[in-house]
């Protein structure tokens, strides 16, 4: 073999080496320029999903703004693992927020729903104390040391005998209940207090208070 042959194969295994070389250097660019792009992407979706998660814990209609994210210069495989991780959190934290927000509205629903339901009820039975017959009405009040004589004076006499309870109405509202004791020869009615009717816990009874059937 001369020299110049020994030459040639010399040249020839450089350039192989170098194209190896070469290649390995622009398959390795391509990498990181595949890693980048995905850097990227997750960035940004992270960036918004931090946007999201302050939205739903401060209850605004709309997130916030989100800057566009730069492009990082380099990206090793570790680093795009951490972007990974935190994207992968912050998916998670969504979800909790959303769960968290779901169950609030739920309980608010409920909660009104139940309070339109009382408020109904309640609207409901003061239109019918409004609206109730007149059976009788206090006359006369007098008391001494716990004692009561209540003298009603009764308008619907067929309805009303001894023993009948009646409600005390003033308004839309029931303040407490009578019952009827006696009737005496004069055909004048007397009427008890009913104990612990008065929300008060006292005898709440005056002269033109309005007597009728107790609602239900």
């Amino acid at each position: 073999m001369n020299i110049t042959q020994i030459l040639l194969g010399s040249t020839a295994a450089l350039l192989l080496v170098a194209l190896i070389l070469s290649y390995g250097s622009m398959k390795s660019g391509e990498e990181e320029d595949g890693r980048k792009h995905s850097a990227t992407e997750l960035m940004q979706e992270n960036a918004r999903l931090q946007a999201e998660i302050t939205r739903l814990r401060t209850g605004q209609q709309l997130p916030g703004t989100v800057a566009d994210v730069q492009k990082p210069d380099s990206m090793s495989q570790e680093k795009l693992r951490e972007i990974e991780e935190r994207n992968r959190l912050l998916q998670e934290q969504i979800a909790a927020e959303k769960k968290k927000r779901e169950q609030a509205e739920a309980e608010t629903l409920a909660m009104t729903e139940r309070q339109s339901g009382k408020l109904n009820k309640e609207e409901r039975r003061a239109k019918i104390i409004a609206q109730a017959m007149l059976m009788a009405q206090v006359k006369e009040v007098a008391e001494q040391d716990g004692i009561y004589v209540i003298v009603i004076d009764v308008k619907m006499r067929e309805r009303v005998q001894i023993g009948t309870e009646l409600a005390i109405r003033r308004g839309t509202g029931i303040i407490g209940r009578l019952t009827v004791s006696q009737v005496d020869d004069g055909g004048n009615y007397f009427a008890d207090p009913l104990p612990g009717s008065f929300p008060g816990g006292s005898v709440d009874v005056k002269i033109g208070d309005e007597l009728i059937v107790p609602p239900y």
